[in-house]
């Protein structure tokens, strides 16, 4: 039988209309009330299970201590040495992920669904006796200092912090930044005060995705459903910020490039305009063939890479366009990220333009929510604000129902410049004209 061969001389054609298969997932309670969530696939026989703490940094009153507490987890516990958690892990082919964001902090841990009754003593005595030694807090600590020093010397990241304090200000729950002194004043006491305070029970929720069976969530129940200890009471820090615009020049003398961050408070994910936006922002500069992509690289070449990105948290969301670019460019890129604002704010957005980047939403979706791993970490982010999985399916459609006039009208009112912060770390800078 002779093969057919596709005809390479035009492009497929484009499939407009996309079904997202998603389901929302089973809500199940361990004895000592921490809610489990399910997302079952029998398909590959693997599991993951996240664990997520509302323990992340809005919730520290010392900097530092909400990424500490979660990474020393893993140093030791009262049953078992760091080196023993890390020699078993490696053994049953596992993986655990320690990781603190703004609003939480979380245990994620992916095994073969066998090996999980070996591996859940582990997490067990992480979570309810971490020794927290004060011998190894002094080498992670330690670790972490020349770590950000290194880090904090490069443009790009004094460009991060610098805007982090102009959009949300600096003593704020967003916008707190660590400086190399917080280091030293980091203590192993101000880690088991936080651990024994943020790491219990009636603070925490579970999501268990993959090859599950009714065996995997009683062995769960088991081992964690215990009353751990009780956790004592919390506070936010401030959130309330008097937001001012501005160009805002960082000196790093002698750097061969400059790091520039423009940007600006944004809505939250529950608001009208959030996902329009979402849209806007992909055409601005969210994807490889955004108009910033398009400009400021491939037409000008003054940068490697530049993007566009909406980064929503559980109070607060932030838009922020950033990028590198060579000293001696730095005036130029500017100017043309300005010409790109301008031009959403004062022209119509083509329907070709437009088509192209719903269609390449449409991907990005799919490939976003494919598999149960990936839409387990999905329900996550939008759990942690209040939301379920049908927030994505109506995304979509709203995605696909937004027109160039109502893009427009968004430019209008969220992409003015002299609404957003600039900062541009570098060498010989010069405000714009």
């Amino acid at each position: 039988m002779r093969a057919i061969q596709p005809d390479r001389r035009s492009a497929p054609s484009l499939i407009k209309t996309v079904a997202l298969k998603l389901s929302e997932p089973q809500k199940l309670s361990l004895d000592n009330g921490i809610p489990l969530f399910v997302f079952g696939n029998a398909i590959h026989p693997a599991i993951r299970l996240d664990i997520v703490f509302d323990a992340g940094s809005i919730w520290q009153t010392k900097k530092l201590v909400a990424s500490t507490t979660i990474k020393m987890l893993k140093e030791g516990t009262a049953s078992f040495s760091g080196g023993t958690i890390a020699s078993k892990v490696d053994y049953y082919g596992a993986y655990i992920d320690l990781q603190a964001s703004k609003d939480t902090a979380w245990i994620s841990l992916y095994c073969l669904q066998k090996h999980l009754p070996k591996l859940l003593p582990l997490l067990k005595s992480m979570l309810t006796e971490a020794s927290f030694r004060t011998r190894d807090f002094k080498l992670k600590n330690k670790r972490q200092k020349q770590a950000f020093i290194i880090n904090s010397q490069k443009p790009k990241q004094m460009a991060r912090m610098a805007f982090n304090k102009l959009i949300f200000g600096a003593d704020t729950a967003y916008g707190q930044a660590a400086s190399e002194v917080d280091f030293d004043l980091l203590s192993n006491s101000d880690l088991i005060q936080y651990y024994q305070q943020q790491f219990h029970p009636d603070n925490a929720y579970m999501i268990l995705s993959g090859a599950i069976g009714d065996s995997d969530i009683k062995l769960i129940n088991n081992e964690l459903g215990s009353v751990w200890r009780e956790g004592g009471s919390k506070s936010m820090l401030p959130l309330d910020f008097d937001f001012q615009s501005g160009y805002h020049p960082v000196l790093r003398e002698k750097a061969l490039q400059s790091a520039i961050m423009i940007g600006r408070p944004l809505m939250l994910r529950q608001h009208p305009d959030y996902i329009p936006f979402l849209l806007l922002n992909t055409l601005l500069g969210g994807y490889f063939g955004s108009r910033l992509m398009t400009n400021i690289r491939e037409d000008k070449g003054y940068t490697y890479g530049i993007n566009s990105q909406v980064m929503p948290m559980r109070h607060a969301t932030s838009f922020a366009i950033s990028t590198e670019t060579g000293t001696a460019v730095t005036q130029a890129a500017l100017k043309e990220i300005q010409h790109e604002l301008k031009r959403l704010r004062e022209e119509t957005v083509s329907s070709d333009e437009l088509e192209l980047v719903k269609n390449y939403l449409n991907g990005s979706y799919l490939r976003a929510l494919d598999g149960v791993f990936n839409q387990a970490e999905r329900f996550r982010s939008v759990y942690d604000s209040g939301m379920n999985m049908q927030f994505y399916k109506e995304s979509l459609e709203r995605i696909q129902a937004t027109t160039a006039d109502e893009l427009k009208m968004l430019a209008i009112k969220y992409l003015d410049p002299a609404s957003m912060v600039t900062v541009v770390v570098g060498d010989e800078l010069q405000k714009p004209e």
